[in-house]
């Protein structure tokens, strides 16, 4: 057997990553990728806060909601409080006494585009606190949130002030609490109850289009070269070991170098744009996540590479090869489905153990790592049980690689992989 050589597999690596960053696909990725992040992150935001604040409606006049109600009081109570809350624009007004006639006003004035809503606040509704608002804009949950809280404050200040309490008490009573939430062991440091979903959506995003670009890229340079027969001729200046070791290393440069591109001009865009300043501040994006960020990146990285290696060298055609991509994603599909979850309740049990298990850890670890300071003993254990993986994931793959590479014509069965790693 001959000696494991670095320089033969830097030789490799250099040149797997000069081929490909100069190749026009890098660069558009590279420049185009950022752009349509932030239009996927931006666009939500505007439409929301558009439809909010009433912009995208025909004119620009606040949304005109009526309370009908045959208590007076009860209704203008519901107006005043929908009045006091900040954010939206709305022009309330009541009804009262109600008719048939009134509703058949309201239902034309509703047609006509006059009116964005009503509700019809009878006794029957009172009664049964079942209340329905019939409106033209069923999507905007903001308008009916804030509507149910109006008529919540005036039933509850009213029954209270029948149970003979003042004005006064009642709006100190019912005055909303302002709740901060702040991170344990660090007073200084307030939850942004954002900046997890924002954060682990973006690594994601970055590790989803790094493993389905760059990790089947080494897959397909796999096969490309066992099916052109350059492989027999590589293999009489380096090892197996040594051509698997340097695809990997050097497609894995060119993911670190697009997302050095891509700090770098978050970190311009920052400089130059006080929105971007303000966002950067307001999501606590620090230099200890940013390095968490790289390591989990690029330990998952080469994980998965490991893997898409090996499947490259198992089979012929692309076309087999492709049917394994599915199954090689599986664990990063199940960690995006317990995102929400983990980011709920980080310390339960399930996400635990998820952020633990070596194929999940680089999305469920680094998410907890985001939202909330786990134990250090988890996150080394983490690390730990990733690294280790990794290094039987090479194993493993290199063995395969070792045969496989050489081997054509029919797709081995399972026993004759078996009969590869007990052998090579």
């Amino acid at each position: 057997m001959t000696e494991f050589s670095l320089k033969k597999v830097w030789i490799i690596a250099k040149r797997e990553y000069l081929e490909r960053v100069r190749t026009r696909s890098f660069l558009l990725s590279t420049f185009v990728t950022p752009v349509l992040m932030a239009a996927f992150l931006v666009l939500p935001t505007l439409i929301s806060t558009s439809t909010a604040r009433g912009i995208m409606r025909d004119s620009e006049r606040p949304a005109r909601v009526v309370i009908a109600s045959d208590n007076r009081a009860l209704a203008e109570l519901a107006s005043g409080e929908l009045m006091r809350q900040h954010g939206t624009r709305y022009e309330p007004s009541v009804v009262s006494p109600t008719s048939p006639a009134e509703h058949a006003r309201l239902e034309k004035m509703l047609d006509d585009g006059n009116l964005e809503g009503y509700v019809w606040l009878d006794a029957a509704a009172i009664a049964s606190r079942q209340v329905v608002f019939t409106t033209r804009r069923m999507g905007d949950f903001i308008l009916r949130g804030r509507l149910g809280d109006a008529l919540s404050y005036a039933l509850a200040a009213q029954r209270m002030v029948k149970q003979g309490s003042n004005a006064a008490d009642v709006a100190a009573i019912l005055q909303p609490v302002d709740l901060t939430a702040v991170r344990a062991g660090n007073t200084s440091v307030v939850y942004n109850e954002v900046r997890g979903a924002v954060v682990v959506f973006i690594l994601m995003f970055v590790m989803l289009f790094s493993l389905l670009s760059y990790g089947v890229m080494v897959m397909r340079s796999v096969m490309e070269e066992k099916s052109s027969r350059i492989t027999e001729v590589l293999m009489c200046a380096a090892s197996a070991q040594e051509l698997m070791a340097g695809k990997i290393l050097g497609t894995g440069s060119v993911g670190l170098t697009q997302i050095g591109l891509w700090l770098a001009i978050a970190g311009f865009g920052a400089s130059r744009s006080l929105y971007l300043r303000t966002a950067m501040t307001v999501l606590d994006v620090g230099p200890s996540l940013i390095i968490y960020f790289v390591v989990f990146y690029s330990l998952g990285y080469l994980l998965y590479s490991a893997v898409f290696a090996g499947v490259g060298a198992i089979f012929n055609s692309i076309d087999e090869a492709q049917q394994w991509n599915f199954v090689v994603i599986l664990p990063l599909i199940a960690a995006s489905a317990m995102i929400l979850p983990v980011a709920t309740s980080s310390d339960s049990l399930t996400s635990v153990a998820a952020s633990l298990f070596p194929f999940c850890s680089p999305i469920l670890m680094f998410e907890r790592l985001a939202v909330h300071n786990p134990p250090l003993w988890q996150v080394a254990l983490s690390l730990i049980l990733l690294i280790a993986t990794i290094g039987g994931a090479m194993i493993v793959s290199a063995r395969i690689y070792r045969t496989g590479i050489l081997m054509y014509g029919k797709r081995p069965t399972f026993r004759e992989l078996s009969r590869w790693l007990r052998d090579a």
